[in-house]
């Protein structure tokens, strides 16, 4: 696997032409997003993967007018595997959920 520091670079070269982007990391029993609209993509994904969680994919909105168009790409480690693409492809069946996510994501940092 990369760096966690070059697949949020991935993610925010793929944001560049993009309503909106978001990093998979899939855990044995949910899955977490990490939004290119986060202040600390880096930091979360992070914290995510030291969790536990496994990068697997992006997921990409493009929106025009008021239709919002969704693809998904496993990252290069998951691009053989069957089973990568049918997660992400079934991630798609809930875009208004992880939409309304990225809206809720505390993009500033929570003290302790």
């Amino acid at each position: 696997m990369r760096k966690t520091s070059d697949l949020v670079n991935e993610m925010v070269q793929e944001a560049k032409g993009a309503w909106l982007v978001a990093i998979v990391v899939g855990f044995e029993n949910e899955t977490q997003f990490v939004f290119s609209s986060q202040k600390q993509p880096l930091g979360e994904l992070n914290r995510l993967v030291q969790k536990g969680g496994s990068p697997i994919g992006l997921l990409r909105f493009d929106r025009d007018g008021t239709a919002i168009q969704g693809s998904f790409r496993p990252f290069e480690e998951y691009a053989d595997e069957e089973w990568a693409k049918k997660y992400l492809a079934g991630l798609l069946d809930n875009t208004g959920e992880i939409i309304g996510l990225s809206q809720q994501v505390q993009s500033f940092p929570t003290a302790y």
